[in-house]
This record gives structure tokens, C-alpha cells and sequence, in this order.
């Protein structure tokens, strides 16, 4: 079944749907700052209100309001803040487009308030509140929040980490791109802790892991200084994770959808698997054929997207002294299908192709997530958090390919062959921390904690079975230990710890952004993966047809009879032991009225050793040990009230991957990957500028330029040999990157009537990028020539469009994302090979929701509205060709959902 779309007529049909048009009366603006009367310091949260309106507004960190789209007239303001006096002011004359500048000096009230404890904590899902703190902070930093999420469908953490400015995401690839800079030169952090991942092929666990129902924000720190972790080029990117706002909450979702291509296919699911995704994992006992999962897929005829989830949470007061305790927990299960028809190819270093195949592959993620957190407050001094979270996912995907392989398919009349490949990764993280913060005394505070975490990732009974045609339209067994069953597991241990003195130092100018950290980070990890296969050698086998073939029969049957042989494999197994100690201290101090300064010095002791035992190879060990000195220095200098300047200098370092330093190979459908025990780690120097531009609380304009240089830069690399081996290597001895990145932040018009409690907005979001990459290759049997970092696109575009209206407690939000990144290198071609290029990619998702009232809402989203084609290629000899390796399309996703605040 095929869906077609006219592009056109439906942007049109949503852009009149979505943006109404309403007739105001002129309005204008009332602006000011609310301050201490005596100490002259911002009152953050004090609110102003129109008298005899519900109009008004609350005052940000610097102290200062802003009430928009006020009709012409004369008004009375009161501004008011807990344990001040109330100050009102008469007269105040608003006029057509102007703006009115009001000022409050609020007193501390005679009340004796000694038994009363004021708790207030920002909104960190507030994109208001998020923007202020960037501009507060001294060192430039992105943030996405909850509500900028929901408000533009983003569904998890990779895909809103990826609407950041510089950032991309790879298809097939888990997790996203910084600036050219892949999954080996970030750090993925939960609460500033790093997390590992949970599969043996990447270093960070995969963001999709993070649904927006457990996201409070997400920070992207591409500047570094001394507190930060150091094994990093690209980002660090730290996840916080939600929890309890107010007083108590609940909340329950529910979604169904489609994908339009797998809704229109007999959908393909292996055997092994339940509902919530837990694989068996039962290995044959004495050797015997006698596995628990059947060679035979099942039919699913109406593979429906779900998800739900509960929310809840608490507060509570305990003891004399009130000490404030709110827990906060949440649950969610989903489960997505996808299909797609490919195109798989490979070719000879001289562009002849030796793999031309078709095929159907159909997915299916299966997962739960369970976050929970309790924060106790003593005595108005000590602060205790710990977190727990639990997240499983079950990746499962049948696959069936047929057509030309001359390398996999010798013997076979013209090479033709036919394979399904069924694979499930079943993966479980469980994270445990304790935060702590003492405040010792008026000007020192103490932060400590500790985190553990838990990784099993499982690849349960992979299923690969190769037929070879021959004539009259049958087909044999391949021979050469094609057809096998595979198991492995990756078991990872992970301690982190960290402790930080931070003193509050006095400046000249009064403010309270100077202060000395000093402070301790540890990191102990112990990785252990073992992988089987089981290999079957057809023994003079008959021919047969593949129509409706029982695989299970087919097997043993043969196997009953002698004419096919079982044969256990020897185990592969290496385990990677890392720990790394660090020390740091960081000044932060104003050196004049508009410049602070923030330099830091870390020495990171590294000790990493892999312990292999892997076919192909010697058994070995690789050991890397070495000392790190990594300084920066950050400055931050405000040109005036809207506009600052930041620079950011810093040295780090990117440690090779554990799969990447092992010669463990793993065989997928097109191309197999091997490590490389040679490798060395990169040294990274890193360079930024940065201009913002505060529009308005809500509004930005910044720019961006970048630099690093980065010695003996790692990349994946195509080997050139018949069995589509990629490795890793040091490609040259060194790398530069640069770029420019642009980001605007803009309402188009904010209208508000007060008469009838109704506002509309549009609002529109824009970042784009330019990076450029440049390095000599310096590979053996390669000759030297220019190139770049894989996945490095030079340009990238994400821009959204959202208008929202309110009317009472009735909202509406409508939103048009669209991304776009050029070609990329996707693998650096070694001996005589070229580069392996990835397409460029332009994708527009639209997401929409209505609340009734305060309690019920609806959601309706569409994702993929272009979808465009995913490509590989690679040049070949013959001027301006390419061939294509892999081609796909994914389909369109469109789910409604309903949500329930109790």
C-alpha cells in the first residue's frame, strides 16, 4: 500500500487552520524593575498587576517585568513580594504603541517573620526562565526545556538535543552530532553525572532512551571549563530530569498511531519476544538444536503505535522545623512500528559492484521507563536528592534481502541469494545517585555525590539465514558458516563520584558572581562482554523451494538426518576496565563593572585497559594510561543590558571507545566493524566567540563562532577488502574545525485582550550553521588526500513555527518543525576506497494540541511530512557517478494522544 501527499494543499489547509486572525485595539507596553528599597538587589518572582484586571506579570532574576499589548488608557499598578510592603502607583498612562517605564523600591514589612520559611524554586521548564539563566551564566550555554517540547512535539531527548544550533543526528546512528563531531567526542549526563551506554557499539547511551514525559530540560555545554568532565570535544549533554512543581500533581496520557508505511504492509515480528519487550535469552542446552525461539517470523496485521504513562507526586512537611519533602514518580510504556523497503549495495575499490540487493525491513521499539526522585530540605541548610530510574527498550527488526552477492553468495547461479536477518537488542539501565548541598556557613557551600549505575545489554538469539539460488527456482543452504544463531551480552558496571568546595568571594562591585571551587570527580567502570554463534554447513542438503518454507522443519529435519551439521563457535569476550581520577579548581570573578572571568586548571589521571579474547586475533591486553593538564579560561562581558560577549578557551581530550580499541568483529547486513588496538586518544583545543542579543524575556538573537584543533582525530574507515570491513583509526595527525553558528528567537506578534482574557501569538525559532573540516589523511596503503570528519555536514537549518491562542482556561498550540542538514561524510574511504557520503536530509514535522480546560487536553502530531529519501554513496571511478550503497524512506508517523491532570 502506498500513500501519496500533496505537500502544498495540506500546508496550506493547516496554516489556516492552525493561524487565525484577530482584530485588536491598539495596545502598548508597561516595563520596569522591582528591586530591594534598601539593598538595591532584583526581587526575582515579585508580581505587578493591573488594578481590576487579572493582566500582569511576574519580575525575572535581573528584577525586571514586562506587561504587553495593554490597551490605551490610564491605569493603577500594584507590585507586592513576600515579607515586603505592597507599593501602588496611580496614574500610570499607556499610550498607542509606547512604552511605559514603571519602577518599584518595595520595603521589607514590620512583620516579624521568623517562623515563616519562604521555598520557591524557578520553573526550569520554562523557556523564559531557561533563557534568563543563559544570560545570567558566564559560560554560553543552550538549553531546551519542557514546555518548548510539548509546545513543538519533540518525543525524546536526541530529537530535541538535535534542534539545537550545530547539532545533527545520523540516521542509523544513536546518538547525534556536535558541531562534525560524533558519539566518541561527547558525554551524555544525568543530573552531571555520565551515564554509560548499553550497547557495545557506542560510547553514550542512546538519547531516544529519554521520552519528554521524564525531560525537565536538557543542557547542551559545547565551552568547557575546569569542573567540567574533560573526555569531550563536541557537547556535554546533561539531562534533568523531572520533578514535583507544586504542591502535589497526577497526571495520565494516552496515545495511538501509525506509521503509513507499516500500517499498509504485512508486518514481519520474530518469535522471542513479549508485549513489554523482554527477550528470551535461553541458549540450547548439551549443544543440541533445541532453541526456545522459532526460525519463523509471525504476521502482525495491524501494527498500531501506543504509549501511556501516570505521573504523580507529593509534598510534605515533616518535623518542628517544617523540613520541606515532595516526591515525584513517573511510568510510561510504548511501542512503535516501522517499515521500510532498501536498497543495499557495496562495490570494489574500483567502483564494481559485488552486493545489489532489495529488501523489507520491519522494526518494532518496545519500551518502559520508571523515574523517581525525593528531595528533603534540613534545616534550611542541607539538601538531600536522590534519584532512582529503571529504562528498558527492546529493539527488534526483521529484515529479508534477495538479489546479486558475489561475495556472500559463491556457488549460487549468478550469485543470487536471499537472506533474513531477525535481530533484537533488549537493553536495561538502571540508575541509582544521591545528590547533597551544604551551606557551611553565609559563604560556603559544600557539594558532594555519588552515582551508580547498572547496564545489560543483550543481543538474544540473532537469527541469520542464508539461501542461494539455483535452478528451476530452488534454492540450497549457503555454505561457508553463513546460516547462524548468535547471542551476546554487555555487562556494565559504573561508580561515579564528585565533591566540590565552592567559597564565595567579594568584589569591588557588590555582586554575588565570584566565588573559588575546588573540587574532586571519579569514575570507575567495568564493562564485560562475551558473545556465542552457533553455525550451521549444509552436508549435501537437497534443493528446495523458499515459498512458504518452514525454516523450523527445514533445519531439523536435516539436522535429524546428518545433512546438516551444528557447530558451536569459540566465545569472544573482552572486558574494559577504566578509571579515571580528577582533580580541578576554577576561579569565577567580576573584573570590572562588565567583565567576569572564569579560569580553571584539571589534571585527569587515566588508566584504561582492554583484556581481549576474540577470534581472528591474539588474545591480548591494550592498555592506556596517561596525565592530563587541561586549562581554560571563559569571559563574559556585557556591552549593556542586552547585550553580552563570551569567549571560552580549553583543552580536552576524547578517549577511544571500547569496541573501538578491541578487534572484537561484528557482521551486519552490508558492512562488518572490527577495533583497532593501536589507537590513540585525540587531544582536543577548543575556541569559541559568542554574541547575544536579549531581545526581550523571551526573545534572542545570537552568533557564534568556533574553532578546534584536534591531534590525531579518530574516524571510522572503510578497509577496502571483499567482506565490507570498517575499522577505526587515527585518520591524520590532525584536524581543524571550524564555523559559525546563528540562532533567532522572535514573536512575530504577541496580541493580548484583557477585556476578553484572550491572547494569540506566533512565535518563530531559527538556527542555522556552517562547518567547515579539514584534514590530510594519513592512513596506511592510502594515498594522502583531503578529506573530513564523518558526519560533519557544512550546512544545517532547524526552524520552527508556533502560534498559540488562549481564551480563558480553553489554549491551543500548533507547530511546523522543519530540519534540514547537507551532505556528510559517513565513512572515510581507505585503500583505494572513496568516502561513503550521506544525503542530505529535509525533514517537517507538525504537532498541535488543545486543552479544554485546566485538567483535559488533545494532542495530534504528524511526523515526516516530506518524507524525503535516506541515502549512502559512494563516488566511483567514472567522473560525476555515484553509487548508491543504502536507500530507504521511513514513512509518516501521525499519533493522538490524550492527557488528564487530575
Amino acid at each position: 500500500m502506498r500513500y501519496k501527499f500533496d505537500l502544498s494543499i495540506l500546508s496550506v489547509l493547516l496554516f489556516f487552520l492552525v493561524f487565525p486572525v484577530y482584530s485588536y485595539s491598539q495596545t502598548g507596553t508597561i516595563k520596569g524593575k522591582i528591586v530591594d528599597a534598601q539593598t538595591n538587589e532584583p526581587l526575582i518572582g515579585a508580581s505587578v498587576l493591573i488594578e481590576g484586571t487579572t493582566s500582569g506579570a511576574a519580575a525575572d532574576l535581573d528584577g525586571n517585568y514586562i506587561i504587553q499589548n495593554v490597551g490605551t488608557g490610564t491605569y493603577t499598578l500594584i507590585a507586592s513580594y513576600v515579607a515586603y510592603q505592597s507599593e501602588i502607583k496611580t496614574g500610570i498612562v499607556v499610550k498607542s504603541n509606547n512604552e511605559t517605564t514603571v519602577d518599584f523600591l518595595l520595603s521589607t514589612d514590620d512583620i516579624s517573620l521568623q517562623e515563616v520559611e519562604v521555598v520557591a524554586r524557578a520553573n526550569r521548564e520554562s523557556e523564559n526562565i531557561l533563557l534568563m539563566e543563559q544570560r545570567q551564566a558566564l559560560l554560553a550555554t543552550q538549553a531546551v526545556g519542557a514546555r518548548e517540547l510539548s509546545r513543538k512535539g519533540i518525543g525524546d531527548a536526541q530529537a530535541a538535543v538535535a534542534q539545537v544550533s550545530g547539532i545533527s543526528k545520523q540516521e542509523g546512528v544513536k546518538n547525534v552530532f556536535v558541531r562534525g563531531l560524533g558519539d566518541r567526542y561527547n558525554v551524555t549526563m544525568l543530573n552531571g553525572f555520565p551515564i554509560p551506554s548499553e550497547d557495545p557499539e557506542y560510547k553514550n547511551i542512546a538519547l531516544e532512551f529519554f521520552g519528554t514525559d521524564v525531560i525537565q530540560n536538557i543542557s547542551v555545554n559545547k565551552v568547557f571549563s575546569g569542573s567540567h568532565y574533560s573526555d569531550v570535544g563536541g557537547a556535554g549533554i546533561n539531562i534533568i530530569p523531572k520533578e514535583l512543581a507544586g504542591e502535589y500533581a497526577l497526571a495520565l496520557d494516552l496515545s495511538g498511531g501509525l506509521n503509513t508505511t507499516a500500517i499498509g504492509a504485512d508486518f514481519l515480528r520474530q518469535d522471542g519476544s513479549g508485549y513489554f519487550g523482554f527477550a528470551n535469552t535461553d541458549q540450547p542446552s548439551d549443544g543440541q538444536h533445541n532453541f526456545s525461539n522459532s526460525l519463523n517470523p509471525e504476521v502482525i496485521s495491524m501494527p498500531l503505535n501506543h504509549s501511556y504513562g501516570l505521573s504523580g507526586g507529593k509534598s510534605f512537611r515533616l518535623g518542628e522545623n517544617n523540613n520541606p519533602l515532595s516526591f515525584f514518580i513517573v511510568g510510561s510504556h510504548s511501542t512503535e512500528y516501522s517499515y521500510t523497503e532498501e536498497i543495499v549495495r557495496n562495490t570494489t575499490n574500483d567502483g564494481t559492484i559485488y552486493q545489489d540487493q532489495t529488501g523489507d525491513k520491519y522494526s518494532q521499539t518496545t519500551s518502559q521507563l520508571v523515574l523517581g526522585n525525593a528531595i528533603l530540605g534540613l534545616n534550611r541548610k542541607h539538601n538531600l536528592q536522590y534519584n532512582f530510574m529503571l529504562v528498558h527498550t527492546n529493539d527488534q527488526y526483521v529484515g529479508e534481502y534477495s538479489g546479486y552477492n558475489s561475495e556472500r553468495h559463491q556457488g549460487a547461479t549468478g550469485y543470487i541469494g536471499f537472506v533474513r536477518r531477525q535481530q533484537t537488542n533488549d537493553n536495561m539501565l538502571i540508575v541509582n545517585q544521591l545528590l547533597s548541598d551544604w551551606k557551611l556557613t553565609g559563604s560556603m557551600k559544600l557539594e558532594a555525590g555519588i552515582s551508580y549505575n547498572s547496564i545489560k545489554g543483550l543481543e538474544p538469539d540473532r537469527r541469520e539465514t542464508y539461501f542461494s539460488f539455483k535452478d528451476d527456482n530452488v534454492y540450497d543452504l549457503t555454505r561457508s558458516n553463513r546460516n547462524k544463531r548468535f547471542f551476546s551480552d554487555l555487562k556494565s558496571n559504573d561508580v561515579n563520584a564528585r565533591a566540590a568546595l565552592i567559597l564565595k568571594l567579594n568584589n569591588r562591585f557588590g555582586t554575588d558572581n565570584s566565588e573559588l571551587k575546588i573540587g574532586y570527580n571519579g569514575r570507575l567502570v567495568d564493562d564485560k562482554f562475551n558473545a556465542i554463534e552457533y553455525n550451521y554447513s549444509p552436508m549435501g542438503m537437497p534443493t528446495f523451494s523458499i515459498e512458504n518454507l518452514d525454516v523450523d522443519k527445514l533445519f531439523e529435519e536435516n539436522l535429524a538426518n546428518g545433512l546438516l551439521r551444528m557447530d558451536i563457535g569459540e566465545p569472544n569476550s573482552y572486558v574494559v576496565t577504566k578509571q579515571i581520577h580528577s582533580g580541578f579548581a576554577e576561579v569565577s570573578y567580576q573584573l570590572a563593572k562588565a567583565l567576569t572571568g572564569n579560569i580553571g586548571f584539571r589534571m585527569d589521571r587515566v588508566d584504561m585497559e582492554v583484556d581481549h579474547d576474540v577470534q581472528h586475533t591474539e588474545p591480548g591486553q591494550v592498555p592506556l594510561k596517561k596525565n592530563y593538564f587541561l586549562p581554560s579560561l571563559n569571559l563574559k562581558y556585557d556591552l549593556n543590558d542586552k547585550n553580552s560577549l563570551r569567549l571560552g578557551i580549553s583543552k580536552t581530550y576524547t578517549l577511544p571507545q571500547s569496541k573501538e580499541i578491541s578487534p572484537y568483529q561484528y557482521v551486519n547486513i552490508s558492512f562488518s566493524s572490527q577495533g583497532n588496538p593501536n589507537l590513540r586518544p585525540s587531544d582536543n583545543y577548543n575556541v569559541d566567540l559568542k554574541w547575544d542579543y536579549y531581545i526581550s524575556p523571551g526573545e534572542l538573537l545570537s552568533v557564534t563562532g568556533f574553532y578546534k584543533y584536534i591531534v590525531d582525530p579518530i574516524g571510522r574507515v572503510d578497509q577496502g577488502n571483499s567482506a565490507g570491513l570498517l575499522t577505526y583509526d587515527n585518520i591524520s595527525d590532525h584536524a581543524l574545525v571550524g564555523g559559525v553558528e546563528f540562532e533567532l528567537r522572535k514573536n512575530i506578534f504577541n496580541r493580548f485582550s484583557m477585556q476578553l482574557e484572550r491572547m494569540d501569538r506566533l512565535s518563530a525559532g531559527l538556527n542555522a550553521s556552517y562547518i567547515y573540516t579539514d584534514l590530510e589523511l594519513n592512513i596506511l596503503n592510502t594515498d594522502p588526500r583531503k578529506s573530513g570528519l564523518e558526519g560533519a555536514s557544512p550546512f544545517l537549518v532547524n526552524f520552527d513555527l508556533s502560534y498559540n491562542y488562549t481564551k480563558k482556561e480553553k489554549s491551543f498550540v500548533g507547530s511546523f518543525i522543519f530540519n534540514y542538514f547537507s551532505d556528510r561524510i559517513h565513512t572515510i574511504g581507505a585503500r583505494g576506497y572513496k568516502d561513503i557520503i550521506e544525503g542530505s536530509v529535509p525533514t517537517l514535522d507538525f504537532a498541535s494540541s488543545y486543552s479544554f480546560n485546566k485538567y483535559f487536553s488533545l494532542k495530534l502530531k504528524a511526523a515526516n511530512l516530506l518524507n524525503a529519501t535516506y541515502r549512502l554513496s559512494r563516488e566511483s571511478d567514472a567522473p560525476n557517478e555515484k553509487v548508491v550503497l543504502n536507500e530507504f524512506k521511513k514513512g509518516l508517523n501521525i499519533s493522538l494522544g490524550v492527557s488528564y491532570q487530575f
